[in-house]
């Protein structure tokens, strides 16, 4: 997943570069195969699946701006440590905005489970975090796993 987020830091620069009012979404794929999860008393290795990104972004005659990118996997495999197997589901976001001012706000919802073949969820991802240039800041972990490296 680093590497997503890699991804996405790499291609913001150009979302931004074209400089126009709605600019169509970019969408890229990625293969996350490799990457691992740790979790509290697990570890799962993503075996398989695809990762699904979505970039846009926005700026106003005003010189304001918006940004916004999703993460959804796509038919996401993994396996533990004892070899059982399980799918990834769920959603990444994050997005930002500002003004010409200097003003911006960014937010961030990161949720993926873990789910068994059996249909229970086993672990999962689940951070939210919000950052504000008038100070407003949080971040939240209610997850039982690290987000993959």
């Amino acid at each position: 997943m680093k590497r997503i987020l890699t991804l996405v830091a790499c291609v913001l620069p150009l979302a931004f570069a074209t400089a126009a009012t709605a600019s169509p979404a970019i969408h890229v794929t990625e293969d996350p195969t490799g990457d691992v999860f740790v979790c509290e008393g697990e570890t799962y290795t993503i075996t398989g699946g695809t990762l699904r990104v979505t970039l846009h972004e926005d700026e106003n005659a005003a010189g304001g701006f918006n940004f916004t990118a999703t993460i959804v996997p796509q038919g996401v495999t993994a396996v533990s440590s004892d070899g059982d197997e399980f799918r990834a589901v769920g959603a990444v976001w994050f997005g930002a905005t500002g003004n010409a001012a200097g003003s911006v706000q960014s937010s961030f919802t990161f949720k993926i489970q873990l789910v068994s073949v059996d249909g229970g969820r086993a672990d999962s991802v689940n951070l939210v975090a919000h950052e504000s240039t008038d100070g407003s800041n949080f971040f939240f972990d209610f997850g039982t796993c690290e987000e993959a490296e």
